[in-house]
């Protein structure tokens, strides 16, 4: 994997491998690891099949026959752990939860940190939304949802803050009877509605492939919003933002003023960690392209060092 070209050369390869085992699960109406349009995650494949274990060996033998370089680990049960899944097949039916491997710790990011309040938030919504997503009963929801609030719990995040901001999800989502009820009913509604909705990422890649107009330069004018951004710290800074709109809407946007209808939007800046001061950065380009190299930096010095 030295070359930033061999992962595509390696797909490239084993679409073709494996275009046989695609052809028998469609005859078959089995799953072949499909996840949102592709067959498998790089070398990790998922399949399904009605057939007993020996006629499954025996299909896998022969796929593998074809190239002698390609060796195939089998693991066949009614229950197994793909990527971040566990798959059960529950009397025909595919259960999922999430996977936690063993030696994964309950770590994450300190709510003592010096992070925004709305980076933290994020951290319960996107795990709530992960759990929604990959567990396909209430009750499997349910236990990732208290480990998810344990975990934050262990890593400092009060408890009025947890609270808080999983009341906002449910309501959001207006499924607040999974939270309190745990009612099997809204969830499969939940469940079903996060379960399909493209992420950004697909959201960006539809518009890309489905837009066939010429793109137009950007405009980056506002002239009515102002962006001011600033170091967040957790200490004497931790209601500036607060503080500097009461300063904003007292002197600038009195009545009769330019600034009235003008919106001001707050950022924050991130500390710079030990690491980031520590680790060694790659000069920028310009630095680069403009120093000597070693023979003209040589023969300059000597020209300075003799006398004329």
């Amino acid at each position: 994997m030295g070359s930033p070209f061999t992962m595509v050369l390696a797909n490239i390869y084993m679409l073709e491998w494996e275009q046989k085992l695609i052809q028998h699960q469609k005859i078959h109406h089995g799953i072949y690891g499909r996840i949102k349009n592709t067959y498998r995650y790089i070398d990790d494949v998922f399949m399904t099949s009605n057939l007993v274990k020996e006629e499954i060996l025996k299909l896998l033998d022969e796929t593998t026959k074809t190239d002698s370089n390609i060796k195939i680990t089998t693991t066949i049960s009614q229950c197994l752990d793909y990527l971040d899944v566990t798959v059960e097949n529950a009397n025909g039916h595919l259960k999922t939860c999430i996977y936690h491997k063993s030696a994964s710790e309950p770590y994450i990011l300190p709510y003592s940190s010096d992070h925004p309040q709305h980076v933290h938030m994020i951290i319960l919504n996107n795990a709530l939304v992960r759990a929604a997503r990959m567990c396909s009963t209430v009750e499997d929801f349910d236990m990732e949802r208290l480990s998810t609030e344990m975990i934050l719990l262990v890593n400092g995040y009060p408890p009025k803050f947890l609270q808080q901001h999983m009341k906002n999800f449910f309501l959001k989502c207006n499924a607040m009877n999974v939270w309190t009820d745990i009612n099997s009913e809204s969830y499969q509604q939940l469940h079903h509605e996060l379960l399909y909705t493209p992420t950004r990422r697909e959201q960006k890649v539809q518009l890309e492939s489905n837009s066939t107009s010429l793109k137009t330069p950007t405009n980056y004018e506002h002239k009515d919003q102002i962006y001011l951004h600033y170091t967040f710290e957790s200490g004497p800074l931790i209601n500036f933002k607060k503080e500097y709109r009461q300063i904003w809407e007292k002197y600038y946007v009195y009545p009769g003023s330019r600034l009235r209808n003008t919106r001001l939007i707050l950022g924050t800046l991130l500390n710079r960690t030990l690491q980031s001061l520590l680790t060694r950065k790659k000069p920028k380009r310009d630095i680069l392209t403009k120093m000597e190299t070693t023979t003209q930096a040589a023969s300059r010095t000597v020209q300075q060092l003799l006398p004329h």
